[in-house]
């Protein structure tokens, strides 16, 4: 697994059950599947028109900026 950085799959009787992965290909998977989550729920609360233009959005952090 540490030369060739691919995950090792471990079965039982010639069936998947379970993978192997070493620490950062495992924070990588993760990292991509919050992303996921991250996106599924903005488009969830876009379905129940809970979101707001980018445009309002972009000019409430200008109008921010300049008064800090």
């Amino acid at each position: 697994m540490k030369k060739t950085g691919r995950p090792l799959v471990l079965t039982v009787k010639g069936k998947a059950e379970a993978v192997l992965l070493d620490a950062a290909a495992y924070q990588e998977v993760a990292s991509q599947l919050d992303a996921v989550a991250s996106i599924r729920r903005g488009l969830a609360q876009a379905r129940k028109g809970a979101g707001r233009p980018a445009d309002e959005v972009f000019d409430e952090l200008e109008r921010e900026d300049a008064i800090r």
